[in-house]
Parts: C-alpha cells; sequence; structure tokens
C-alpha cells in the first residue's frame, strides 16, 4: 500500500494504542538496527500489509515556530522511543541519529498525543474528517512545508501560533513571598550602619567620621609610635618612678577553656581550623591529617587569631584555647580570672578540676558554649546550666561560617561588659 496515501500521527495513535509499535527497516526492506540506517518507518495492520513511511516522512504536527515547517516521523519516533530518557541523554541521542528531534518544550505535548491525548498546544493541523490509519490523504515526502491538502482545509489560522494563558495568580505564593520579604533582614557593613534614614531624608555621619572619630584614630596611632622614636606617648608618674624598676606588660589575652573528651566535637585537634577559617572538620579526621604530617601528639596550648574589620582597618585580636586545668596554670596564678569562655560537652566531670565545680556557679562566671549535631535533640543535663547552644551540620560545610560567626559574636559581648 502506498505511504503517500496516509497521515503518520494516526498510524502512530492506532500502533501504539494497539500495542503493535511501529518498527525500523533498511532501503531493502530488513529490519535496521538505528534509525540513523533507517529508510522507512513500517507500522503492521491487523488485516492488510504493513504501511511503510519514509523516515523523512512529513507529519501534521507544526513546530513551535511555523516557518520551521513540521516534525517529521522519525523526530516523532526517537520522541517515542526515548520517552524514558532524561532530556540530555535524548538530545545527544537526537544528534547521533541524524535525524533532529522534537523540542523538549514540545516533547511532552507529542508524547500525551501519542498516546491518544488532546493538542493542548493547537499545533497538530486537523483533517477534514476524523482520519484512521487508512483514510487517504496527501502528504509531502519532505518536513519542511505543510502538505498543500491540509493548507487548504486548515488555513494560515489553523497553525498560528496558541493562544497565551492568562496568568493567573497563586494566592497562597503570594502570601508566603509577602511573608518572606517582612522577615528579610538587611545586611549592614561598617559604612551601611553609619547611615539613617528619617522621614524620606537620609542623614550621613560621614563628617563624625571625618572629624571627631580621625583626630582619635590619629592620636591613637601617634601612642602606638611611641616605642620606635616616631611619637612620644604620655606616661604617668609612677611609670618614670625610677624606684620602682620596669615593669612586665600584662598579658591579657583570652582563653577558652575546651573539654579534653574524645567524644567532643571541638577538640584540639580541629579547634583551631575550626574557628579561624570557619571550616568543620570531624576531630578523628583532624587527628589523622596532623599524623600523617609526623604530629603523633595534640598541643595542649592552641593560640587563635580572630580577624575583622574595625573603622582604623582590619583588627586582629589574639585568644588562647586550652583543653584542662594543667595547661591553664602556665598563664600564671590570675589564669582564672582571663578565662572567657568553657566549650561543655554536657558531662558534669569536666568541672570537678575547675575552679567552680558546679556547672550553674562556673557559667555565671564565663560564658559557656554547648555544641552538637544539627539533627540532635536538646541535652536535658545543660538546659538549666545558662549555656548557649550552637549547632553544626553534620554534611553542610557552607553553614560552618554562620556557627563561628555566631560564636564569635556571643564572645565580643561578653568582652564588651
Amino acid at each position: 500500500m502506498s505511504a503517500e496515501s496516509h497521515d503518520a500521527l494516526q498510524l502512530f495513535r492506532s500502533a501504539l494504542a494497539s500495542s503493535l509499535p511501529p518498527t525500523l527497516l533498511t532501503a531493502a526492506s530488513e529490519p535496521a538496527p538505528s534509525l540513523r540506517l533507517a529508510a522507512y518507518i513500517s507500522f503492521a495492520q491487523s488485516t492488510s500489509e504493513p504501511i511503510n513511511l519514509v523516515k523523512d516522512y512529513a507529519t501534521r504536527y507544526a513546530k513551535s515556530d511555523t516557518k520551521d515547517g513540521f516534525y517529521t516521523a522519525a523526530q516523532i519516533y526517537l520522541a517515542w522511543s526515548e520517552r524514558a530518557s532524561a532530556v540530555r541523554d535524548y538530545l545527544i541521542k537526537g544528534q547521533a541519529e541524524g535525524v533532529g528531534y522534537v523540542s523538549v518544550t514540545d516533547r511532552r505535548f507529542v508524547l500525551d498525543y501519542l498516546n491518544g491525548g488532546n493538542d493542548e498546544q493547537g499545533r497538530v493541523v486537523p483533517l477534514s474528517n476524523d482520519a484512521g490509519p487508512g483514510s487517504s490523504m496527501t502528504l509531502p515526502s519532505g518536513a519542511d512545508a505543510l502538505p498543500a491538502s491540509l493548507e487548504s482545509e486548515a488555513g494560515p489560522s489553523k497553525v498560528s501560533q496558541p493562544a497565551k494563558r492568562k496568568y493567573e495568580v497563586n494566592r497562597a505564593d503570594l502570601e508566603f513571598c509577602k511573608k518572606l520579604r517582612s522577615e528579610v533582614v538587611e545586611l549592614r557593613d561598617r559604612n551601611s550602619v553609619l547611615r539613617a534614614s528619617q522621614g524620606g531624608k537620609v542623614h550621613s555621619f560621614e563628617s563624625f567620621v571625618k572629624g571627631v572619630m580621625a583626630e582619635k584614630i590619629r592620636a591613637l596611632r601617634k601612642s602606638m609610635e611611641a616605642p620606635s622614636g616616631r611619637g612620644v606617648a604620655p606616661q604617668s608618674q609612677a611609670s618614670t618612678d625610677p624606684s620602682r624598676g620596669p615593669r612586665k606588660a600584662k598579658q591579657s589575652n583570652p582563653i577558652i577553656m575546651i573539654s579534653s573528651s574524645p567524644t567532643a566535637l571541638i577538640t584540639m585537634w580541629n579547634v583551631r581550623r575550626f574557628l579561624e577559617q570557619g571550616i568543620f572538620e570531624p576531630s578523628d579526621v583532624a587527628r589523622q591529617r596532623e599524623m600523617s604530617q609526623g604530629n603523633v601528639k595534640s598541643e595542649d596550648m592552641i593560640p587563635i587569631m580572630r580577624k575583622k574589620s574595625g573603622p582604623a582597618g582590619d583588627i586582629t585580636s589574639k585568644y588562647y584555647v586550652v583543653d584542662g586545668v594543667e595547661a591553664l596554670q602556665k598563664f600564671g596564678q590570675d589564669a582564672w580570672d582571663r578565662v572567657i569562655c568553657v566549650l561543655t560537652t554536657g558531662q558534669a566531670w569536666q568541672f570537678r578540676p575547675y575552679k567552680w565545680q558546679d556547672p550553674k556557679t562556673l557559667f555565671r562566671h564565663v560564658k559557656g558554649v554547648y555544641f552538637q549535631w544539627s539533627n540532635d535533640p536538646t541535652n536535658p543535663a545543660v538546659r538549666d546550666w545558662n549555656v548557649q547552644e550552637l549547632r553544626i551540620d553534620r554534611l553542610k560545610r557552607h553553614l560552618d561560617q554562620q556557627v563561628v560567626a555566631d560564636f564569635w559574636r556571643s564572645l565580643e559581648s561578653v568582652k564588651r561588659r
């Protein structure tokens, strides 16, 4: 039976509905191993001989831009045969077969139509009657033009772009966006925090920064330059009294104590990278890394450099981290006066050698912080200890910097008091 008298789309729909999928044939009417090597697409008929269409046979399914013509039988076949493939694999297969492909935006609608659905896009040029697989019509062998017999019946308006759907506002999404905007916290830096808006007028404190504060900063720098001879720092009478002898500058770097428990999230193996770089590394992983570099034992006293931006530029503060009373004694008799924070694991035995052994008394004198996994329940032991709970995610390392920022913010508020 001549292929030129049949509608390709109806053949596809009928074949899929009857569970007799189309097959590929070579020019010699032999089974083709791939669409590239095929010359025909064959449709089995229960009451007659199979109908063979050349693979570049035009269908009635118009492309998104009607100037590009219509999809071919090979492209429709590829969309059906690769219906379960991901978009990337589908596009690669279309290029490999050399027949092109149904666009990604049309792919779902084409498949729905082949399986008996409606023409939701309005791209299928209608026939003058309800054509079946054996209905006669005139179709060209190429895909660049609409068949002349269909043009006269459908008219130009039949293949024009489908009417756009009117956008309907989703009320739930709208309310969610309003709530989200109301809870947005505007990020501020050292420049924007010195600007305020009242009654539509912006007030700038630039004159204060360049005037009063500039003089104070200049005087402070001169006093710091005094030891090198570039300035003279004011000295009190007590400091110049020769009877007192030379006085040693008292160290005031704050001290952070952590637990020596091997189950603690923050240990001497990973504390420096966590507090300085904002990256949490499991203690056992950090330990193996250090041991591979020859460090078989952790330090009992680690200096931590805290860098932040200030009005006069970047400022670096120095802290010390220790994991026990033995290391704390290296700082002298007033070491406990310099302890600003204690990290706890929720185990009371940690405080037995401390100056204050009762957790409630201890955390009235120093800042208490309890690190735990984000998905763990709250430890009831620390609920009444006046400690701050900070949670670390097991997998999301990009959240570590926010946790460390919260830690330093709380610590600096203690220092200001």
